[in-house]
């Protein structure tokens, strides 16, 4: 279950990527207006530049060096919660820059997202929150997510 609703949300994603909208196209414009994260890592991780390949339905990211230098160390980001699975509680989400207007859509880019995997399992919170873990860079071409946060917890 866990891995067909991340599926779905990125499928989303794809989607609006590709030109494919169910929702107002001026969603993104409506969506600056809404909370976002202003942690400094997301203008970091927005140097990596996605492309979308209509034909093969991939992505590809050309990773800049400033972001290749972080993998492998622990970070801390902030950012909403879009949970991937349906529970009470649950260690694999999305934490995302912008806030989640849409349960089956990541609110941003590839590169304004991060998969998070926590040592504990976690409650939503629909306010800003900051996890600090080890990040990792990922090649996923199929489903667009190139972050991820591994042994995350809640910053303190």
């Amino acid at each position: 279950m866990p891995r067909f609703l991340l599926l779905t949300i990125l499928l989303g994603s794809s989607l609006l990527l590709a030109g494919f909208t169910t929702q107002p196209l001026d969603e993104r414009a409506a969506q600056n207006n809404l909370p976002k994260s202003k942690d400094q890592m997301w203008s970091t991780l927005g140097e990596t530049k996605v492309k979308f390949n209509h034909d093969a339905g991939t992505y590809s990211a050309n990773i800049p060096p400033a972001v290749k230098a972080l993998n492998g160390s622990e970070l801390s980001i902030s950012g909403f919660i879009l949970p991937l699975e349906a529970e009470e509680k649950f260690s694999h989400f999305l934490l995302s820059k912008r806030t989640p207007t849409c349960a089956f859509c990541p609110p941003g880019e590839p590169n304004e997202i991060i998969e998070v995997y926590t040592e504990t399992p976690q409650k939503w919170d629909d306010n800003i929150v900051t996890y600090t873990g080890t990040f990792e860079l990922i090649d996923n071409k199929d489903l667009g997510v190139f972050f991820k946060l591994t042994k995350a917890r809640i910053a303190k």
